[in-house]
């Protein structure tokens, strides 16, 4: 009947093949021992390796498994599916011993495939508690030398490591990568290992960090002529003992034609990012490159997923998709040791998969990435171990297939905490140790789908799994990806443990019917695989690029040969090889569906590259500005308070008020100061720099934390005064450090604090905005409040303050129950502004905020009345910022509207939207705000159920175990009264956008994803581009949000450009905008010109001067890439 069985229907993307019919029965079985076990040796359950290449040179891809307690296997490819297992003739059976990782390369320059083993695993007397032996054999790495094919045509190797070096006798080692680091033509080597005892990691951090562990630590071999010789230490490769390496990526990051390496690192060390110094040494430089990273790193890959020729890096860790196993598994947000490792030198760290962008080098020279997992969707895949990048559907895009799985659920809370504690209890009662094999027995055991994600748009991923038939349950650890039937599309091998391996055949040529090209390089002796050459294919459409670098995913080497889909297109324009020695091979007008044999030895010679930063079109210039100012937050911290908020209310601060308060034609700035710390006016001088003014009137309200301010003539005498709103969160509810302060200019920029000028008043405010609403000639304000402390989220009070001031006196009066009906009670307001929307001459006023619409006040001859517009009462969100700008060119203004962004742990929609039920559900005295967000087409709480009974402890009783919380609903933890009781709140949407005016009526639209990225809060418009047309310069970040969210820090600034009555994100210009942006604004001086500046929360600002006219504009130079 053939291989496959074939139905009148047409075949999924993947078909598992028959192991009866090609003859692979590897199975990865492990038996844990009483020396050898979860219990003992944590990575029991982290699989064997797989290999994929043509080791006997019959042009088809043979396979090579690891076993962890059976021996390896090597199946070589007969066609047609159908494989033989000559381990036995070819003698790479391995020891019976703990192998893991494998890999495929030439190793000795003879230009036939050779394999390495790397081993692990505990010896009797070995365990998490007591010291290793040194020098264990049985850890021991192998290297097979290939031996070429004998007379069967079977090759045959030879067990060579220790002669080459590479043995390294007791480490515990995960997997090995073959490169050429510093350049001479050779394969060196990078040993991943890993510890099987815990340190601990906060005691005396600096030292044993920096204390190189002989076998747990990482290490660098460099090849000496067939021989290996270890420079770690040399090279600056890290190697403590809290090292738990579980892979590395190898790729030229920065664009200088040297690899450079990203390892991944399990529990409490962090991963690394080694940049290549060019001169056999490496700099970590993980702090810089990279907001945050992967909590539990495991498996990695690097490619460019959205063909802009910079490698994107990817890394998987274990957190669940679905709620059920989410809760189960998950503990308490832990804030403190979070931030004690912070404090400690580590990065901030969070548990879910990271997909870090690669935008471009910075002006230090340096790459930056931004963190977009949870915008791409690819965030969430359980216990993952190896994500490999490869293009399934050959339409020139690479797709996403994960392994996931773990053979008992050994961070299963309710095992840990009360599954283990009941044994031991027992075991302590009979006087009797502890039946540890017993124990492991009783940990849940669930066996999960792989996971496989179709590239959409290069930051959009689909989870197409069942649709592509790889959704088996399974316990699955290495992968690798080849074209095992030469059909021109990528086919899978994966290894499970406790179950036989898998091979899915790909149906791409029957399905999708796309083109490709595969390259095989043929490079110099004796790197003769040409590792480490770049490839690059460009089609009518687009550019693909390639590194060769074929150790990837975990534990796992791919088939050492290029498979690139090029979509429909027959014919490639150019492909481009650059060769480690930077010579270039260049073949023009391929006829596509061919493999290329592209030789190094016929390349010519190139030119090295020299990685230069663009030059940007804002340039930094903080450092000469003269602006020292650094807001610093105090020590308070709300979680310690309220366990169930998502995000620090005291960290609001940051903010800014730009004006010419001494009318020298120069702006000036005020910095608002956090919570004991006095705010900072600085005068702008004519050339654009600034100076501090001292001795101004608050300093004495240092005590206040300034959450708003702006610059306003409230007394009619053509000087700026000065308006701070109080806010925060760390004062009681109605004390008097949340009165809001006026401060009177007396001329030349010289305040006084205007006592009784304004309402008593004790709202932790957010905004302040001033119009002359009424039409009586002076300035009125709008003052947004923010929040109600300990009562959080109920509504706090917003403010209309008239202007009753006289000629002596100034006086501001609260209208806003007179003068609107639902102003008073707006929300909690973030962001507000004054606009005359309807070209009538009277301003309307927007207010924004979070758990709020979009709310237009309609100005009718002075009374604001609310626009009833579906529209906006349907657009609840979590909104930071509003603007004015006339985005369609129609000639009326049009709204800019910062939201949360959509790279979250969680979205908003008006058919699954966020909600917030408020009640004091124990009666203690405190509200207890519950989020719930849909997960997988279903409502459930966002708090972790220990979250939950810190908040509200009575509801012990009711979730005794993890597993009673696990599928528990909102009405489950409330009850049908409570929930009828509570105050709710909902949010429908997390995307920035804008509001269109139609004479009148509003439509909503999205801002293009290149704004969606984190939230924004601020935007300005000019010409910042000198082409004569204005741009919007959006930027934001947002840090306080608690651990299991993490920080929102991806943005670097957007430049949206008016394009065809909407605004698109110019993809090609970079900002560098970073930081926790809080504020944005232009700032003009006489001879500097106008410049943007940035305030930060908890940071120092941001001084930009806009490139001058005449340099090089990337935008130009790229005109048809102007969309992420």
């Amino acid at each position: 009947m053939g291989l496959l069985l074939q139905h009148c229907t047409s075949p999924s993307q993947f078909q598992e093949t028959d192991p009866e019919q090609t003859g692979v029965r590897f199975r990865n079985e492990i038996t844990e021992t009483e020396h050898n076990n979860i219990m003992t040796y944590e990575y029991t359950y982290n699989g064997g390796g797989v290999a994929v290449g043509d080791v006997n040179g019959d042009g088809l891809a043979d396979l090579y498994f690891s076993g962890n307690s059976v021996p390896n296997q090597l199946y070589l490819n007969q066609g047609n599916w159908q494989f033989r297992d000559v381990t036995t003739a070819a003698q790479v059976a391995g020891r019976r011993d703990w192998a893991t990782g494998v890999t495929m390369a030439d190793v000795n320059g003879d230009g036939r495939l050779d394999l390495y083993v790397c081993y692990s695993g505990n010896t009797p007397g070995e365990g998490v508690n007591r010291p290793v032996i040194r020098d264990r054999p049985q850890r021991a790495n192998q290297l097979f030398i290939n031996q070429g094919v004998n007379a069967d045509g079977v090759p045959t190797f030879v067990e060579q490591a220790k002669a080459y070096g590479l043995d390294a006798p007791g480490t515990f080692s995960t997997q090995a990568y073959f490169f050429d680091y510093d350049r001479d033509g050779d394969l060196d080597l990078f040993l991943l290992n890993h510890a099987n005892m815990f340190y601990s990691t906060f005691f005396n951090v600096k030292k044993l960090r920096s204390l190189r562990h002989p076998y747990f630590g990482n290490k660098l071999y460099r090849n000496d002529q067939q021989h290996f010789v270890e420079v770690s230490d040399a090279a600056g490769i890290h190697g403590s003992g809290l090292n738990f390496g579980l892979s590395a990526g190898i790729s030229d990051l920065n664009g200088d034609g040297w690899p450079d390496l990203y390892v991944t690192n399990d529990y409490d060390e962090q991963d690394f990012c080694y940049l290549n110094n060019q001169d056999g040494t490496f700099r970590e430089v993980s702090h810089t490159l990279f907001g945050h990273l992967s909590k539990y790193g495991m498996g990695s890959d690097i490619a460019d997923i959205n063909n802009d020729g910079r490698p994107d890096v990817f890394v998987n860790d274990m957190l669940p998709e679905d709620n059920h196993r989410q809760k189960l598994l998950k503990g308490p947000d832990e804030y403190d040791k979070h931030t004690l490792a912070v404090d400690s030198g580590y990065h901030h760290q969070y548990m879910r998969n990271t997909l870090q962008l690669n935008q471009g080098l910075a002006p230090d020279s340096l790459p930056r990435f931004s963190e977009l997992g949870q915008l791409a969707g690819v965030a969430s895949t359980d216990w993952s171990w190896a994500p490999l990048f490869a293009d399934f559907d050959n339409d020139g895009r690479k797709d996403l297939f994960i392994t996931n799985g773990y053979l008992h659920d050994y961070t299963n809370m309710d095992f840990l905490k009360y599954t283990v504690q009941d044994v031991v209890a027992e075991a302590n009662r009979e006087n009797h140790p502890v039946d540890v094999l017993g124990l492991i027995q009783r940990m849940p055991s669930t066996k999960l789908s792989n996971y496989a994600f179709r590239n959409e748009a290069g930051l959009r991923f689909s989870n197409q799994t069942k649709a592509w038939g790889l959704d088996q349950a399974f316990i699955s650890n290495a992968a690798a990806y080849a074209d095992l039937d030469n059909d021109g599309d990528l086919d899978l091998v994966v290894s499970h443990l406790n179950d036989q391996v898998s091979l899915y055949r790909n149906n791409q040529e029957q399905l999708q019917k796309n083109h490709y090209l595969k390259v095989k390089l043929e490079g110099l002796a004796p790197n003769t695989g040409g590792i480490g050459a770049t490839v690059r294919v460009t089609t009518p459409d687009q550019e693909i690029y390639q590194e060769a670098y074929f150790t990837r995913g975990y534990q796992s080497s791919v088939e050492p040969l290029l498979t690139i889909g090029v979509g429909d297109a027959t014919t490639v324009p150019e492909v481009q090889v650059v060769w480690p020695d930077q010579r270039v091979s260049v073949l023009t007008q391929v006829t596509a569906d061919q493999t290329l044999v592209v030789r190094q030895a016929d390349a010519r010679p190139g030119t090295a590259p020299v990685p230069v930063p663009p030059a940007p079109l804002l340039e930094d210039i903080t450092a000469t500005s003269g602006l020292d100012f650094v807001h610093q937050e105090n020590e308070y911290v709300d979680f310690k308070s309220d366990q169930l908020l998502l995000y620090q209310l005291s960290r609001l601060g940051g903010k800014m008020a730009v004006g010419d308060v001494d009318g020298d034609g120069n702006d000036d700035v005020f910095f608002g100061g956090a919570a004991g710390q006095s705010g900072q006016l600085y005068w702008g001088q004519d050339d654009g720099t600034f100076r501090r003014q001292a001795d101004q009137p608050w300093a004495d309200d240092a005590a206040h934390e300034d959450a708003g301010a702006t610059f306003f003539d409230a007394n009619g005498d053509g000087a700026l005064d000065l308006y701070v709103v109080s806010g925060g969160s760390e004062f009681p509810i109605e004390d008097r450090r949340y009165q809001d302060r006026l401060y009177l200019n007396q001329g030349r920029g010289q305040f006084v604090k205007a006592e009784g000028a304004l309402p008593a008043e004790t709202v932790s405010g957010s905004c302040v905005t001033a119009a002359d609403f009424d039409h009586d000639g002076d300035l009125d304000l709008f003052v947004g409040g923010r929040l109600q402390p300990d009562y959080y989220p109920y509504t706090p009070k917003s403010f209309l303050l008239r202007n009753d001031s006289d000629g002596r006196t100034v006086r501001f009066t609260d209208v806003a129950a007179t003068m609107s009906e639902s102003l008073a009670g707006a929300g909690m307001v973030t962001d507000a502004v004054w606009a005359d929307l309807d070209a009538d001459q009277w301003p309307e006023l927007v207010v924004v905020g979070e758990w709020m619409p979009v709310m237009v006040f309609r100005n009718e001859n002075g009374r604001l009345q609310r626009a009833d517009e579906a529209v906006l009462h349907e657009s609840q969100g979590w909104w930071s910022a509003v603007a004015v700008s006339d985005v369609d060119g129609d000639g009326d203004p049009d709204l800019l509207l910062g939201n949360a962004g959509t790279n979250l742990p969680f979205q908003a929609s008006p058919e699954e939207p966020l909600t917030c039920h408020t009640l004091d559900l124990n009666q203690d005295g405190n509200l207890d705000p519950i989020v719930c967000t849909y997960v997988q087409g279903k409502a459930y709480p966002l708090p972790s159920r220990d979250e939950l009974l810190q908040q509200v402890n009575p509801l012990r009783k009711k979730f005794i175990r993890y597993s009673d919380y696990a599928d528990a609903t909102l009405e489950d933890v409330m009850g049908k009264n409570q929930m009828a009781e509570a105050h709710v709140l909902t949010a429908t949407m997390l995307t920035s956008s804008w509001l269109e005016n139609q004479g009148g009526r509003w439509h909503l639209r999205p801002l293009p994803a290149g704004a969606q990225t984190s939230m924004i809060h601020g935007f300005v418009q000019e010409d910042f581009d000198h082409d004569g047309r204005p741009e919007v310069l959006a930027a934001g970040n947002f840090y306080p949000y608690r651990v299991q969210i993490g920080r929102s820090d991806a943005s670097t600034g957007t430049l949206l450009r008016y394009q065809e009555g909407a605004l698109q994100a110019d993809a090609q210009v970079r900002l560098w905008l970073t930081g926790d942006i809080r504020d944005v604004a232009l700032v003009r001086s006489k001879r500097g010109g106008t410049r943007v500046l940035v305030s930060r929360n908890n940071a120092a600002p941001g001084l930009y001067r806009m490139r001058p006219t005449g340099e090089t504009d990337p935008h130009k130079a790229h005109p048809d890439r102007n969309a992420l």
